[in-house]
């Protein structure tokens, strides 16, 4: 991996930590003393965070389809036959990139959710008032087991991620981290709070969105860092003949072309 590659995935982790410890305290110090009001109900800027960071993971796994889609073995008859690759409308049985668009779609759903609090209008307005519950969960309170579910669904999905990612060792311990606090958060969101103190409620949820803040950033990590190595990899597989100009070669180009031409004669 190139060393512009590597400075950026530095960057990119470092920023992303720093959101993920910086937000929270300016969100709870925007509305102090109330500092729960903008983190721990739902739709606030917090969720709004959540779900951005979700929208990018999900382009990000998007961007790697199309680039696994694209990258086809360089060989000589390309040139011979004037033609760069192959043919683009039979890349996509084997290129790997079907795993990065379930991912997209999942984590987009995800986000639609976390922006519009899909899941809670369905506990608050069908499941709630019905008094439906799991029997064999009664930590759960009526409703509060959608999250349960789809965090099953993710589970078993992992596999799949974690093979699309493939040998990238960062990509892969953040996609750990993600999974490890989305379990976390999913387990706190089931916990029936009826029973507690409007206080230990507000702690309570203001954690729980911290670490769901930290798994979507998380994952937006994990995508992000595989798609900076395929790009590396796609960038360092292309023949120089066909690189776009660097440095003072792309300089001496552009001042080429726009020299005017001088009539003859």
């Amino acid at each position: 991996m190139s060393s512009a590659t590597l400075r950026a995935r530095r960057r990119l982790v470092l920023a992303l930590v720093a959101v993920a410890l910086v937000a929270p305290v300016l969100l709870a110090g925007a509305r102090w003393p109330s500092w729960w009001a903008w983190i721990a109900p739902e739709q606030t800027p917090m969720t709004w965070l959540q779900s951005v960071a979700l929208v990018l993971a999900a382009a990000a796994a998007l961007l790697s389809a199309h680039v696994l889609r694209l990258a086809v073995p360089y060989t000589a008859t390309d040139d011979a036959d004037g033609v760069d690759g192959a043919d683009p409308t039979n890349r996509g049985a084997t290129s790997g990139a079907a795993p990065w668009r379930l991912l997209a779609a999942g984590l987009a759903a995800l986000a639609i959710d976390e922006r519009f609090a899909l899941h809670e209008r369905v506990r608050d307005g069908v499941l709630a008032p019905r008094d439906v519950t799991v029997p064999f969960l009664p930590w759960v309170g009526p409703g509060d087991f959608l999250l349960l579910a789809v965090g099953v669904v993710g589970l078993a999905a992992l596999p799949m991620v974690w093979r699309a990612i493939g040998p990238d060792t960062g990509a892969r311990r953040a996609l750990l981290a993600g999974v490890a606090l989305a379990i976390v958060a999913v387990g706190m969101d089931s916990i029936d709070p009826s029973t507690w103190t409007t206080r230990a409620e507000r702690i309570e949820q203001t954690a729980e969105e911290v670490i769901e803040l930290g798994s979507a950033l998380a994952l937006l990590a994990a995508v992000t860092l595989r798609l900076l190595g395929l790009l590396d990899t796609s960038a360092a597989d292309t023949p120089p003949e066909h690189r776009p100009p660097r440095g003072a070669a792309a300089t001496a180009d552009r001042t080429a072309s726009q020299e005017p031409v001088t009539p003859q004669g």
